[in-house]
C-alpha cells in the first residue's frame, strides 16, 4: 500500500466536529473509514489516488509519487495529454485548483483521458475548471474524455502499483519493508508529536501556492467576475454575523491561516486567498454566525485581510486578561464561573 495520511494536516483530525469526509466519501472501494475522527487506510485500498483530488489540506499521498513534482514534469513536456497509469497514477490525483494551474499554465490545451474509476469525478472536476477560467476571462479550457482500454478493477489496482514503482528512486522495495509497511498500514493510526506540531503550522497547500504563481504568471484580468459560493469547492468569501461571540476557535483552528485575529482578540480577519473551503470554521462555530458570501475574482488578483468583525475588548478587573465586553461588571466569564463555583461550593446565595 502506497497511500498515507498525515493526521497532522488533516481537518478530521483537528476538530470532532469536522465534517469531512471527502476521502471516504470518494474511495471506491470503502477503504478509508474513521476511529474517533482519525482517518485508518485499509488493505482494500488499491491506490486509485482518488482521495488525493478531494482532499482540501493536501494531507494525503501517494508514496514514489509527487503532485507537484508531476506538474512541474508535465508543464516541460510537449504532450498536453494527461492519461490514468500513464503519466498519472489516476487523473483523480488531481485537485481542481492543480487542473486550473496546468490549464493556465500549459501552452497547449490540456486534455484528460479517465479509466472508470475517475471519469465521473473528473467530469465534475473540468465543469468547475472551465466555469472558473470563463470567470476570470482566460481562452483556457479542459477537455475529458473516458479512456478506451477496458477497464477492469483488479488489473487497475496491480497497473497502479507497477507505475508507482517506476517513480521510486530504488525502483524496487525491498521484502522486509514491505513486510514493515503492510503491518503499519493495518495499525490503528494515532496522532504522534510530529502530527501535533503540523496541526500548529498554518501552512498554505501547495495546491493553492501554485495556483497562486498561475495567476501571477497571466497577470491581472480587466473585470472583475461575482461567483456565487456553491460554484466553487476550492475556496471561499465570508462574513461574520452579529452572533459571533467571540470564542476564537474559528481562527485558532483555521489550518491555513486564513481567518486571523490580533493579539488582544479583538476583531477577526479573513483573507480569501489563503481559505481552502475545508469549512472548518463553520463546524466549530456553535452560534453558526460564520457565513458564505459569492466570491469576488478580485480577491485572487488584489488579495487583502479584510476585518469581518471588531469587538469592544477590555481587562478584566480580577485578573487583568483581555475579554470581550459585552456590558454590565468589567468581568471575564472565566472569573465569573470561578465565582459562582465558590458560591455553591461555600452555600453562599
Amino acid at each position: 500500500m502506497k497511500l498515507n495520511i498525515d493526521l497532522g494536516n488533516c481537518v478530521k483530525v483537528l476538530s470532532k466536529n469536522s465534517s469531512c469526509t471527502n476521502c471516504a466519501d470518494i474511495c471506491p472501494v470503502n477503504a478509508i473509514n474513521y476511529v474517533e475522527n482519525i482517518p485508518q487506510v485499509l488493505p482494500d485500498c488499491t491506490d486509485c489516488g482518488l482521495c488525493l483530488g478531494v482532499c482540501p489540506t493536501e494531507a494525503i499521498s501517494l508514496k514514489d509519487f509527487n503532485l507537484l513534482e508531476f506538474v512541474f514534469g508535465f508543464l516541460e513536456l510537449k504532450d498536453s495529454t494527461i492519461k490514468c497509469q500513464s503519466n498519472v497514477p489516476c487523473v483523480g490525483t488531481l485537485h481542481v485548483e492543480h487542473l486550473i494551474s496546468l490549464a493556465l499554465l500549459k501552452e497547449q490545451p490540456i486534455s484528460l483521458e479517465c479509466c472508470e474509476l475517475c471519469h465521473q469525478e473528473s467530469v465534475k472536476k473540468t465543469k468547475e475548471v472551465n466555469f472558473f477560467l470563463q470567470k476570470l476571462n482566460s481562452h483556457k479550457s479542459i477537455n475529458v474524455s473516458l479512456a478506451t482500454t477496458p477497464d477492469i478493477k483488479e488489473e487497475q489496482a496491480g497497473n497502479r502499483r507497477d507505475f508507482l514503482k517506476k517513480f521510486s528512486l530504488k525502483g524496487a522495495i525491498k521484502s522486509k519493508i514491505e513486510f514493515e509497511q503492510e503491518v503499519e498500514a493495518q495499525e490503528i493510526k494515532t496522532p504522534n508529536d510530529q502530527d501535533s506540531a503540523n496541526m500548529r503550522k498554518k501552512e498554505l497547500p501547495n495546491k493553492r501556492k501554485l495556483l497562486y504563481m498561475s495567476l501571477k504568471r497571466v497577470g491581472k484580468v480587466e473585470d472583475f467576475e461575482i461567483i456565487e459560493e456553491q460554484n466553487l469547492s476550492f475556496i471561499s468569501q465570508k462574513s461574520i454575523n452579529q452572533d459571533c461571540d467571540n470564542c476564537s476557535i474559528c481562527y485558532r483552528i483555521c489550518p491555513t491561516g486564513a481567518l486571523q485575529s490580533d493579539k488582544r482578540g479583538s476583531k477577526i480577519e479573513f483573507d480569501a486567498l489563503s481559505c481552502v473551503k475545508c469549512r472548518l470554521c463553520h463546524d466549530v462555530c456553535e452560534p453558526d454566525a460564520i457565513v458564505l458570501e459569492p466570491f469576488n475574482t478580485k480577491s485572487l488578483f488584489e488579495p487583502r485581510i479584510e476585518e469581518l468583525i471588531k469587538f469592544d475588548v477590555i481587562r478584566c478587573n480580577d485578573c487583568g486578561n483581555f475579554f470581550t465586553y459585552q456590558g454590565g461588571e468589567p468581568t471575564c466569564y472565566r472569573c465569573k464561573l470561578e465565582e459562582e463555583e465558590a458560591k455553591e461550593l461555600w452555600g453562599i446565595q
